[in-house]
């Protein structure tokens, strides 16, 4: 009997152990934590409840359970709005098979599976199923290798499927990307981190928001091999790790930061802790560092209530590459390179700044109680580091050899990209349509391996005449183009508001522009037009184009507003928005255009100031929502070139901004616009901005300006943009 009862004690140390194994998350503070963030994500998505949490009412595993608890509690509103549980659990049950059929994931530990493995998102892309598509390649690729030899190999594999190509500033996932076979950096270190989380290796991207020496930034990658972060270029192969084109760009950064996912980081520079990520400073592993040290002093209220600015000399503008938040005592400390920058507080007293120089060893003092003058100019020389790094050269043999691979893999990629639709199969298909054959041949090369796409739209879809499928690809982005289903756009053209109805209050190109068109900024493509036919009444749309403001109520009223859940940037969809009943700022404009436009009213978001605008009775009318400050009146700038012999460029010798809420935002106009084509008068709203000029004389040197300036209300205000040295 004592055998007995010792064999049972036995087998139940064994499962109880085994049960403990089975525990995602060991720590119990974590597992609080975790716990309180999914109750409030239950909470804010509740208008979702069934497509979200439904999931969890089925067979799961222990770790799948807590796995899917952890992404929801740190989960941004767009992922929330626009994607089921069913999705995520899939990605979490694959998360979770790598690590136990990987050696290194057998041993990793916990927090870095939770932050750089278990997530899907890995930036401000749009998610897709690349986990789950391609798992099987990926593991069958790297069979029989260690860490470092299998993320050596996976950026190889990612080499063969995508080439470096700039493009619009929306973020592709990974797949969309594939399809193109290209994309740019900050596609190819989205593609390249998945992949390695695929394989459960932890990886991040990294990113330079602005370099300094230049008018770029840029991203790329670190992989987490046997307990230290090693870098890479994302889909640019090399034999080992830490090496990169970008190394000595790296090496004469001001900030070069990653984003854990989840739960606050705790370890040393971490810049910023929000509801979905930290932001963590990682420049000291790429450059040469110095440590400033600043005090806010806010005389008459909490230094706690301020906020402060790093700014960095890019795009001739005074980026802010971190915001920083000072302690109870108003003191922060962080670390930089050795470079000139803008130091901005900012509260709701006003502003402070100073030009912080790299022999600066003093505590820098902010008093932000400055408000910005009507006219004033600064001067500003900026001197950016000097380079560092030292590149080891390879061995000729071993250059040799990669040299080779890179030469395959092009080959491989040009191979797949030959069996997309050539010019003279679209040539012949746009004259069997009767389509104009130029037209299609440039759709049908833009639109890359999603061509399939294109070409079921024109050929499919009888009861939509052609030449409004056409217009409506010609409205729509390039990237669009790459990776737009067909249904998604014929959905937008059977569901236009009925009729030639638009001849009565609008012209052709505002109605292509501003109604036909399904893109609003830079959300991706979905069926909102179709979803919002089937889920408004003709009452609703009928009230709407009598009178847009109909709508500003309705989106005041239905929408809960919330700009601290969508850190990532990356908007929610429209469709999204309506069901979740919440929206940051940027997605709640892409909504409202969204709706006008369902009801047939032409809107946009307007360049310059970002704010959405509807056309009614002849003209374009601003929105602001109601915990939105209107501004008192507008006003009218006209901006001349103050050279004879040399055109400025917006964002490349100057951009304006305009002051609000203790700092200056840049209005955003077309990048290379030369100051020319600002004809006429800009309309504005009253109050004060201040024009910024650049002139990078060579890498280490830039003469900077400061024209400060005020628009008043039904008053027309002039400047002229001089560059210094030109």
């Amino acid at each position: 009997m004592k055998e007995l009862f010792s064999t049972l004690a036995l087998i139940l140390l064994i499962t109880a152990s085994g049960c403990a194994r089975k525990n995602l998350i060991k720590d119990p503070a974590l597992r609080k934590k975790i716990e309180s963030g999914f109750r409030d994500t239950k909470n804010t998505a509740s208008e979702r409840q069934q497509q979200l949490f439904e999931i969890f009412s089925g067979n799961l595993s222990a770790e799948e359970k807590e796995a899917l608890k952890y992404l929801y509690a740190f989960m941004p509103l767009s992922d929330l709005a626009d994607y089921n549980g069913r999705f995520f659990l899939d990605n979490v049950s694959l998360a979770i098979k790598a690590r136990k059929e990987t050696e290194w994931g057998r041993t990793l530990p916990d927090d870095i599976f939770l932050r750089y493995v278990l997530p899907l998102r890995v930036n401000n892309e749009n998610l897709d199923s690349f986990r789950i598509v391609c798992y099987r390649e990926i593991m069958q690729r790297i069979k029989g290798l260690n860490a470092e030899e299998a993320a050596l190999e996976i950026n190889h594999w990612c080499h063969e499927k995508v080439t470096y190509q700039p493009s619009d500033s929306r973020t592709s996932g990974p797949v969309s990307t594939i399809l193109s076979a290209r994309g740019r950096c900050g596609e190819e270190s989205v593609l390249t981190v998945s992949a390695l989380r695929t394989a459960c290796l932890p990886a991040r991207q990294v990113y330079a928001p602005r370099w300094s020496h230049t008018d770029d930034n840029h991203a790329w990658v670190e992989v987490w091999i046997n307990g230290e972060w090693k870098y890479m270029g994302a889909c640019e192969p090399e034999p080992y790790l830490n090496r990169g084109w970008f190394t000595d760009a790296a090496s004469r950064s001001m900030l070069i930061h990653a984003k854990p996912f989840g739960h606050p980081s705790t370890g040393k520079n971490v810049i910023s802790v929000n509801r979905n990520y930290s932001v963590v400073n990682i420049l000291p592993s790429y450059a040469p560092t110095r440590k400033i040290t600043a005090r806010v002093n806010l005389p008459n209220s909490d230094p706690d209530d301020a906020e402060v600015d790093i700014g960095i000399f890019n795009y001739a503008e005074f980026y802010p590459v971190a915001t920083l938040k000072p302690a109870s005592d108003g003191v922060l400390t962080f670390e930089t390179g050795y470079g000139d920058f803008l130091l901005w507080a900012s509260s709701a007293d006003g502003y402070d700044f100073r030009i912080i120089r790299p022999d600066e060893k003093d505590t820098v003092i902010l008093t932000p109680v400055m408000l910005p003058p009507d006219s004033g100019e600064i001067d500003i020389d900026i001197t950016v580091p000097a380079g560092s790094a030292v590149i080891p050269e390879l061995p000729e043999d071993i250059k040799a050899i990669n040299k080779r691979r890179l030469s395959l893999e092009d080959s491989l990629r040009e191979e797949k990209i030959k069996t997309w639709m050539s010019e003279e199969e679209a040539g012949k298909m746009a004259a069997a349509a009767g389509a104009d054959i130029r037209t299609v041949k440039s759709l049908i090369k833009k639109s890359a391996g999603n061509y399939n796409e294109i070409v079921k739209l024109l050929k499919g879809f009888p009861e939509i005449p052609l030449s409004s499928k056409l217009a409506i690809l010609e409205q729509v982005s390039e990237k669009d183009l790459r990776d737009t289903p067909a249904e998604v756009l014929a959905g937008h053209l059977m569901y236009l508001p009925p009729g030639e109805e638009w001849k009565n209050y609008c012209s052709e190109e505002i109605y292509l522009k501003y109604l036909l068109n399904p893109r609003i900024a830079d959300e991706l493509l979905s069926g909102w037009r179709k979803y919002f036919a089937e889920n408004l009444t003709e009452d609703f749309r009928k009230k709407g184009r009598e009178n847009p403001e109909f709508i500003v109520e309705y989106v005041n009223s239905a929408i809960r507003h919330d700009n601290t859940r969508n850190n990532y940037g990356t908007p929610l969809s429209p469709r999204g928005t309506h069901e979740l009943k919440i929206a940051d700022d940027h997605s709640r404009k892409i909504y409202f255009v969204a709706l006008c436009r369902s009801a047939g009213v032409p809107a946009k978001i307007g360049n310059g100031t970002g704010r959405p605008r509807y056309f009614y009775r002849g003209e374009w009318n601003d929105v602001y929502f109601s915990d939105e400050i209107r501004p008192q009146g507008k006003g009218f700038l006209k901006i001349e070139n103050g050279h004879k012999d040399f055109v400025p460029q917006y964002y490349k010798h100057f951009t304006i901004g305009r002051y609000e809420n203790g700092r200056f935002s840049t209005l955003e106009y077309d990048y290379d616009l030369p100051v020319t084509s600002f004809d006429g008068e800009l309309a504005l709203p009253a109050g004060n901005y201040w024009l910024v000029t650049g002139n990078r004389t060579d890498e280490r040197n830039i003469l900077a300006h400061i024209s400060f300036f005020a628009v008043k209300p039904d008053d027309t205000t002039s400047i002229k943009v001089t560059v210094r040295g030109k």
